[in-house]
């Protein structure tokens, strides 16, 4: 029981089958995230494919020249706007999805995103009821770094376009062992 107690807190988890349940639960979630990661991975490279559209490619390439720390040379440029197209791209498209169906987030939905991430980083020391107070000032410290802010802003609208997909995408189901997923999700 000691054992128990020190992994999930006090009380929590009473008996080897409960043990093993919740072990099971835990990892269905972690590969849950990872299967989440792949489609809107796969979901962005179809966007990025089937969604034609020009960049002023002329323009960039001189405006990634001169931009920089140190003007590059008109081949680096060139070099540079070669690696970040695709990233240009998705930019342009996930903006306009963004825009044209009104996902939008409130201060108040990432303060409550950054007490749920926390809350989970403590569950997994052995705290598992924190108070609402102890929470609240973990988040008001993250909270006040400007580059936390972004961070959380762009998972939780990661999130939020998941969701859209999910919800507005013909997806196909498939189904694949567990080795298949290993060597999908990580090749």
């Amino acid at each position: 029981q000691d054992l128990f107690d020190k992994l999930y807190g006090p009380g929590v988890i009473t008996s080897v089958t409960e043990l093993k349940e919740k072990i099971k639960e835990e990892g269905e979630n972690q590969f849950k995230q990872q299967s989440d990661q792949q489609l809107l991975n796969d979901v962005t490279e179809r966007l990025i494919e089937n969604t034609e559209f020009d960049l002023p490619a002329e323009f960039l390439k001189k405006w990634i020249q001169r931009s920089g720390e140190k003007e590059l040379t008109f081949e680096e440029a060139v070099e540079e706007y070669e690696r970040s197209e695709k990233g240009l791209r998705y930019q342009l498209i996930e903006g306009k999805i963004i825009a044209d169906n009104e996902l939008q987030i409130t201060f108040e939905e990432i303060k409550a995103y950054a007490k749920e991430m926390i809350k989970a980083q403590m569950a997994q020391f052995g705290q598992n009821d924190p108070k609402d107070e102890e929470l609240e000032g973990i988040a008001a410290r993250i909270l006040s770094n400007q580059d936390e802010v972004k961070r959380l802003s762009e998972q939780l609208m990661n999130k939020k376009l998941l969701d859209f997909f999910k919800e507005n995408v013909k997806l196909k189901e498939k189904e694949v062992t567990f080795d298949e997923f290993v060597k999908e999700v990580y090749n």
